[in-house]
Order: C-alpha cells, then sequence, then structure tokens
C-alpha cells in the first residue's frame, strides 16, 4: 500500500491562521516542511480518508486528478476532517459530466450533518444522490472498498454531536495492515483489545500533544503517549522493529517545528510526517 500524507496538522494548520505564537513564526521563517495544512491521507491514488478545508490546496501542490476518486472515508464529523462545502464541487456545473460517483463513509453523526444543511433539498433536486453515495458505518462492523477490508474501532474523541461515534481506522490489503489511529486520545480498552489481537505493518498516531505532558487522557495524544501506544503494542506483539511507526495530526500548541524537532522523534522509534510524505507498506 502507498500512502501520501496530503496534509498532517490539527484543524488550526501550521502556522496557525489567526497566530503568532514562537512556533508559528519560526515555522513560516523556514517554510518547507514546516508548513502544515489540515491532516488529510491518500491510500493508494484510491481512497481518500478525511476530506478537508484544504482539499482545494491538495489538488493544485499535488496535481491530483480527484475526478477518479470514488471512495471517501471519513472518521468524524468536526469540519476539518468531514468539509461538506467541497462535495459540492460534485454537482454538474462545477464539474464534467460522466465522472465517477463518489462512495463516503462515515458515521451517523456525519451523515446528519449532510441531511441538514440548508442546501439539502436543493441537492436532491438536482440529483445530487447520484453523485455522492452516503454508507454509514458502524464500530466495530468490517466492510470492504474494493480489495480493502476496513475496521472502524472506538476513537476517543468527543465531538459537538452528542453522542457520535468517532472512529480509529484498520485497514488491510494484500497480507499489510495499518492502524489510522486519528483523532483519538488514548484508547478504549475494547479498542486496546482489537490492536492487541493483530500484527501491524504501520501504525498512524494522533500526535496533537506533541511535546506537551497531560496529567489526563483527552481528545489527542501527546509524544509521550504515542511512546505508550508503542510499549503497550510490543508487548502484544502488535508491532515490532519492522512495523513503521507514524506521528502526524500536528498543532502549534504541541510546539513542534520539523527542521528542529525530527530527529528528536527519530531518536524515539517514530517517523515525524510532514506534507507530502509518501510510504511504501
Amino acid at each position: 500500500m502507498k500512502l501520501k500524507f496530503l496534509g498532517t496538522a490539527a484543524a488550526e494548520g501550521i502556522p496557525a491562521i489567526f497566530c503568532s505564537c514562537e512556533t508559528c513564526q519560526m515555522s513560516h521563517t523556514l517554510g518547507g516542511k514546516n508548513l502544515r495544512k489540515r491532516s488529510s491521507l491518500l491510500l493508494d491514488d484510491r481512497i481518500m480518508i478525511d476530506f478537508t478545508n484544504d482539499i482545494l490546496h491538495y489538488v493544485h501542490a499535488y496535481q491530483l486528478d480527484l475526478s477518479k476518486l470514488e471512495h471517501l472515508l471519513i472518521t468524524h464529523s468536526h469540519s476539518d476532517h468531514f468539509n461538506i462545502f467541497d462535495l459540492e464541487m460534485k454537482l454538474i456545473w462545477f464539474t464534467n459530466p460522466g465522472n465517477p460517483s463518489l462512495n463516503v463513509y462515515a458515521n451517523e453523526a456525519c451523515i446528519q450533518r449532510v441531511n441538514h444543511i440548508p442546501e439539502k433539498e436543493e441537492w436532491e433536486r438536482i440529483g445530487m444522490k447520484d453523485l455522492l453515495h452516503f454508507h454509514t458505518v458502524s464500530r466495530w462492523e468490517s466492510f470492504f472498498i474494493k480489495d480493502y477490508k476496513i475496521t472502524p474501532l472506538p476513537a476517543s474523541h468527543v465531538t459537538s454531536y452528542e453522542g457520535e461515534h468517532s472512529c480509529i481506522y484498520v485497514i488491510e490489503k494484500d497480507k499489510k495492515r495499518i492502524l489510522y489511529g486519528l483523532d483519538s486520545g488514548w484508547y478504549q480498552e475494547g479498542t486496546w483489545k482489537y490492536l492487541e489481537e493483530h500484527r501491524f505493518d504501520c501504525i498512524i498516531l494522533d500526535c496533537t500533544g506533541a511535546f506537551l505532558h497531560t496529567e489526563e487522557p483527552g481528545n489527542h495524544m501527546t509524544l509521550e503517549e504515542n511512546i505508550k501506544v508503542v510499549e503497550r503494542l510490543e508487548k502484544s506483539g502488535s508491532v515490532d522493529k519492522n512495523t513503521i511507526k507514524i506521528s502526524t495530526h500536528f498543532s502549534h500548541n504541541g510546539h513542534v517545528v520539523y527542521d528542529r524537532d525530527y530527529k528528536e522523534f527519530l531518536q524515539k522509534g517514530f517517523l515525524m510526517s510532514y506534507d507530502g510524505l509518501e510510504i511504501q507498506i
């Protein structure tokens, strides 16, 4: 499997939109890998995980042809992961006719967001249902996208939708298995049990807090928690020296600057993701 990290930041990006903190100023000055858009992943050029507010930038920066994209996998309803507005660009007057429809796999809260947008009636009138096919995913219930087996697991991530079941995903293809573990804080015991029963070729972990120290688990993880995740999964044999370990979804609040910090991540056993990073599993 080929993984392409389209964006690697939390919702505010790095530098953040309205911020002039030391991390943002340094990242702006250095440029390059220190600049981060909102997090999204492209899998084998076939499946996109999360559809962010920076989607147009991805198209331009990576010369993506999303007219051929058929599958979109959503982790949860936060707007930096599920950007409903730009899904409208599938409408016939924004694109060429004849492009394939887009299958969107998301939890019930995401589907309800779509059902309650002001434009919903207009979408139905002009045939949007023929262009976007929504599939509700449920935790623990595996499904297939072509030859990819997808298993949604409970994430530890609270949203503004009461009772929303945010998901992290285990993805399997050709005897390879990856964990896409964002957005999430420290996992629930049921999630741990599943992870400890499977071996992974690659794990991608939420590292929003990076160098922060937290006393209590929250909506996201830190580098310290990423290390603890690996230590626990090593004990069960779920990860080993051959497992690729990647930290991503960084916030300026975690005080990370790629050029300064990537070696420290490597010393701790992690690749520090950056926008445009490609990994072959």
